[in-house]
């Protein structure tokens, strides 16, 4: 019997059989059973469909049982699944109490039928850990079903932002870690009801989420995280797995963890690594081919996907995130203030002056304020915006990675602009900029971020785009860089193609004098969230 063989039992649910109303598990009673559903009372069908796959996994039941059981039930449960996640997947993040009870349970469902699909490939293969004869195809069935049934519970977690459920990686690697020592993990079986493109071998699935896990899901909205999932499927024959480092700084897979690929050394007893170049090289010639702020990112196979220049960035800075792992973080654990958003950066930065103030004061009454001048005040600046606490927990050269104690208190999206400042309150407080570029709801009910730092220092300003008087003047934060170099960060209403960009910079408040208006012709965008735009003047560095 092999260690594979015995981890592959390890740790799974152990739920107890009460010895009355044992689930029957011959197949025409199962279907009998599906049929008298009460479908119309769905939260009765999901508690009943829980407790029969719980009821199953308590049962002592040969291996082909099993297997003939779960594939009966599987269609009911997905149907349920399906119901589940439509009930929250146009609800804004975080999930109110309800919907998120609904992601719970579609999530817990498919950890079930991996765990219990697991369950079948150890009792198909018992007592040696061998495969049986004649008994492959089940084997293999069992094996894939499981590693699908994982990876539908990663997804999920990553869709609504929430760390993956435990054992839910560790299940996966030990899944993968069998059907490749059985020599099953690269054949193919068929799935028309999980409605996969094509059958898919655990080998396929693995490497499918390693891959998005390696995007660093987290900072996508979930229309761009289905997009990576299709994304990666061009690269099952090109990032391979290799039991050798292939190069330098290459992610490295744990051999019996529950997380993801990384970069921590601790990992690297048994690991596997995976060959990225062709990944990263795809994207390197998609970055030179871009225009107009796209370009299309061509696999060796597959058709090709459009992206933007914003998220060509992100992959590549996932890229680069897993080499800087492998060095140590500086620690956090102190506290820091922040604000969120460019309205509330903008108030602060301009001495808690509202936008409409803040044209008034600069500009004198020469520029005139129009509705669209407000774009964001969300009811006007004059409401004070908060300043909300937050703890660093560790930081980086390139941004911090922050805790908010609940996700109520800070509202926050992925690519959302915020200020950052160590200030006391009663201090005039100095505002660092950064965008959002992950962020996670803990099991607690904490929210923790990743945030790129762009400035360590800022200042309010005014822009106007063009020579129009008629242009409506937007709230931006100009970013301090080295001495003749300038950067503003403005929203993306700004056409950031006009000619000429008109600069208000604000001086003391009260103090006319101290105001300057300059006019910028030669810039160019360096950065287009999609919310924001980053402009730069033309010689400063990218």
């Amino acid at each position: 019997m092999s260690a594979r063989y015995r981890l592959l039992r390890e740790d799974l649910p152990d739920f107890q059989a009460s010895g009355q109303g044992l689930f029957e598990t011959e197949p025409k009673k199962i279907r009998a059973w599906i049929e008298s559903l009460p479908r119309a009372n769905a939260a009765a069908a999901q508690q009943q469909l829980r407790q029969a796959l719980e009821s199953i996994a308590a049962q002592k039941l040969s291996g082909g049982s099993r297997l003939a059981a779960l594939e009966e039930l599987r269609a009911a449960v997905l149907e349920q699944c399906r119901l589940l996640e439509n009930s929250y997947s146009t609800s804004p993040l975080p999930l109110p109490a309800e919907q998120a009870r609904a992601a719970s349970s579609a999530e817990i469902f498919h950890l079930l039928l991996a765990h219990s699909y697991r369950q079948a490939v150890h009792d198909l293969c018992a007592p040696s850990g061998s495969v049986p004869f004649l008994r492959g195809g089940a084997v293999a069935q069992a094996l894939a079903r499981s590693a699908q049934h994982y990876a539908r519970s990663l997804a999920l977690a990553w869709r609504i932002y929430h760390p993956a459920r435990p054992k839910a990686w560790q299940g996966l690697h030990r899944i993968y870690r069998f059907a490749a020592e059985l020599k099953l993990d690269g054949k193919a079986v068929e799935d028309p009801v999980l409605g996969l493109s094509g059958n898919r071998s655990v080998a396929d699935t693995y490497l499918q989420c390693l891959l998005v896990a390696i995007t660093n899901p987290y900072g996508y909205v979930p229309a761009e995280q289905d997009a990576m999932w299709s994304l990666v499927c061009a690269y099952f024959g090109r990032c391979g797995l290799h039991a050798k480092l292939p190069y330098d700084n290459a992610p490295v897979v744990p051999d019996d963890a529950d997380h993801g690929p990384g970069m921590s050394r601790d990992d690297e007893a048994g690991s596997l690594w995976i060959d990225l170049r062709p990944f990263i090289g795809d994207v390197e010639q998609a970055q030179a081919r871009l225009k107009d702020g796209f370009a299309d990112l061509v696999p060796g196979r597959g058709a090709s996907l459009r992206l933007s220049e914003d998220e060509l960035v992100r992959l590549r800075r996932a890229f680069g995130l897993l080499a800087a792992r492998r060095h140590a973080r500086l620690p956090g654990g102190y506290g820091i203030d922040s604000v969120v958003g460019l309205s509330a950066l903008h108030f602060y930065l301009s001495g808690q002056r509202d936008f409409e103030t803040f044209l008034r004061e600069t500009n004198q009454g020469q520029v005139h304020v129009n509705d669209r001048a407000s774009w964001a005040s969300g009811g006007g600046d004059a409401q004070r915006l908060p300043r909300i606490p937050a703890q660093v927990m560790d930081q980086s050269l390139g941004g911090y990675r922050v805790v908010w104690r609940s996700a109520e208190q800070a509202r926050i999206r992925v690519g959302e602009l915020v200020g950052l400042s160590f200030a006391d309150p009663d201090e005039v407080p100095e505002w660092m900029v950064g965008i959002v570029r992950w962020l996670r709801y803990e099991i607690d009910g904490r929210l923790s971020a990743g945030i790129e730092l762009l400035s360590r220092r800022s200042a309010p300003v005014a822009l106007r785009a063009g020579t129009q008087v008629s242009n409506a003047p937007l709230r931006a934060v100009e970013l301090s860089l080295a001495e003749g170099e300038r950067r503003f960060l403005a929203p993306a209403a700004l056409d950031g193609h006009a000619e000429r960009i008109d600069v208000v910079l604000a001086g003391e408040p009260g103090k006319p004098d101290s105001v300057a208006r300059q006019s910028i012709e030669h810039y160019r965008m360096t950065l287009n969230t999609g919310e924001y735009v980053l402009l730069q003047t033309a010689g400063a560095a990218a």
